[in-house]
């Protein structure tokens, strides 16, 4: 477990349910571009029963940032568009692990080409359609048989 001053992932919590990713981005690059390694937005809901808040958590690169962020936007006050006020709440994140990206290349990628299954299927397609001929000319056919 990481100590105290290790910490570097911290969750925002009682952001408006309205706010989109894009504009709560804008208020951290506004001070923090560039200090922060990942953002998870998590979109919150409005209904007529149930408000949940939005929350986002950031990874920053250094625990300094972390306490100046947490300064600056613990209690920071967003206003939504119909004039209700949200006191945001900064806190270290329950769990400190970030997720990493897998780059892992599967290797199949890019062989079906060379598969002959599949290169039946397309000389199928590539193939004419032949439609069968109507209802009428299948009965005369069938009737010149039985007289022929």
């Amino acid at each position: 477990m990481k100590g105290p001053l290790d910490r570097t992932k911290v969750v925002v919590r009682h952001l408006p349910p309205t706010i989109s990713q894009s504009v709560l981005a804008e208020q951290i690059d506004g001070r923090f571009a560039g200090r922060y390694n990942s953002v998870v937005f998590l979109p919150g809901k409005n209904s007529q029963k149930l408000l949940s808040y939005a929350r986002a958590y950031i990874d920053f690169k250094r625990p300094e940032d972390v306490i100046e962020f947490a300064e600056y936007f613990d209690g920071h006050v967003f206003v939504n568009e119909k004039g209700t006020q949200f006191r945001t709440i900064v806190e270290y994140a329950p769990s400190q692990r970030v997720s990493k990206h897998w780059s892992k290349k599967d290797g199949r990628e890019g062989t079906i080409f060379k598969d002959p299954d599949y290169m039946e299927f397309l000389e199928f397609l590539a193939k004419p359609v032949e439609n069968l001929p109507s209802a009428e000319i299948q009965l005369e056919r069938r009737e010149l048989e039985r007289a022929g």
